[in-house]
């Protein structure tokens, strides 16, 4: 079976079990001699150890970065899941048939509109200066890439404030003498946090922020910038859209991070799929063969069903990363298979408190919105 008939066959027994109308023996069969056929080509294999990765530069910016609230029209996919259309093919899907049944799915999304829309909340958890208790902060964000250079593009932002994360946090806080601004040295150390803030934590909301951007620019891809002329090239075939990534990771330069190479990039090529699938202006086709990129790749597990930071339910999928020497973050992408969407990224990872006590600290991007559209950005007021 060639790769071309594989993937058609694969679309087409997923489509036919999504509408209820193929058996759920004749589903299985031919999805699971799909995932059996459906291999890396034998050239070159980018392998994930379990617990080893780069952390990618987002992710650590991410923790201390100042976001904004979603402003959700009818006109953009608004993203919520769809229970009635998920996959039926086992009682307890597997990784591979999850991303597959996403990448059918998303196949069908709108191909094209005046703007490309991603809304998002980031919440993150991270220990006060002194380590006594756990702090939870809220963050928003919308960004509008306009297809054309003659609209606007533009990205709003807020800080939606700080709180402590749990009933004993507080407890703690009241103790310290309930603080509502949260100031941090400039040497501290890390010390298994995700990151620690350059600038001041304030309890209460920030006021909402607008910036124009660039037009050429849409995004980053294998820590280049990518232009909307450059985003035709991205391929839209599975094989070919894997070699076009492998192609830009081996540009970078890896040898001094302190990782193995081979295995920073297999991270990389995972952080790329998810950012095509999540954030980048690509065809529907091209963020569906991202899906089965990742469907292809070891070190991805499947989870239970659990619902995102912001309450929906999906299906979730998970691996390691390391976010310092020694020091590993669990990655767990929450996807709806019916609409294709990814809801949400959440990190986990643990540290101790001054008192000795471990804490749980989780770093999520809740993704409101992604997709076209023909709606105009509202931007506030106050604008950089």
């Amino acid at each position: 079976m060639n790769s071309d008939q594989l993937f058609k066959d694969r679309a087409r027994v997923l489509d036919e079990d999504l509408a209820g109308r193929a058996s759920t023996a004749g589903a299985d069969a031919l999805l699971m001699q799909v995932v059996s056929l459906e291999r890396v080509p034998a050239r070159r294999r980018l392998l994930l150890s379990p617990g080893r990765a780069l952390l990618g530069v987002a992710a650590a910016a991410a923790a201390v970065a100042v976001i904004a609230p979603a402003m959700l029209s009818d006109s953009t996919i608004s993203i919520a899941p769809q229970p009635s259309t998920s996959v039926s093919v086992t009682a307890e899907p597997t990784a591979q048939q999850i991303l597959l049944a996403a990448a059918v799915a998303v196949e069908k999304a709108p191909a094209s509109g005046d703007y490309w829309r991603t809304a998002t909340i980031n919440q993150w958890m991270l220990t006060d200066p002194t380590r006594s208790y756990v702090l939870e902060g809220r963050r928003s964000a919308e960004v509008w890439l306009a297809k054309r250079p003659d609209l606007p593009s533009w990205r709003m932002r807020q800080d939606l404030g700080v709180k402590p994360a749990t009933p004993r946090d507080e407890a703690a806080w009241r103790a310290a003498g309930a603080p509502t601004t949260w100031r941090y040295p400039k040497d501290m150390k890390t010390e298994n946090l995700f990151s620690v803030p350059s600038r001041p934590l304030e309890a209460a909301a920030g006021e909402r922020t607008g910036e124009r951007l660039h037009w050429k620019t849409v995004g980053d891809l294998a820590g280049k910038s990518l232009t909307w002329k450059e985003m035709p090239a991205i391929p839209g075939e599975p094989e070919t859209l894997r070699s076009y990534l492998e192609e830009r990771i081996g540009r970078l330069e890896l040898a001094g991070s302190g990782m193995d190479v081979e295995e920073a990039r297999a991270y990389i090529l995972i952080r790329n799929c998810v950012d095509i699938i999540s954030t980048l202006p690509a065809s529907p086709e091209t963020r569906a063969s991202a899906y089965r990129v990742l469907a292809s790749l070891p070190g991805i597990r499947a989870e239970e069903e659990m619902t995102d930071p912001l309450g929906r339910p999906g299906q979730v999928l998970s691996y390691q990363e390391e976010i310092e020497p020694g020091v590993f973050s669990k990655v767990q992408l929450v996807v709806d298979p019916g609409t294709g969407l990814l809801l949400a990224e959440v990190r986990t990872n643990t540290t101790k408190l001054a008192n000795g006590r471990q804490a749980e600290l989780r770093l999520s991007t809740s993704y409101q919105a992604i997709g076209w559209t023909n709606e105009r950005p509202e931007p506030p007021t106050h604008r950089n």
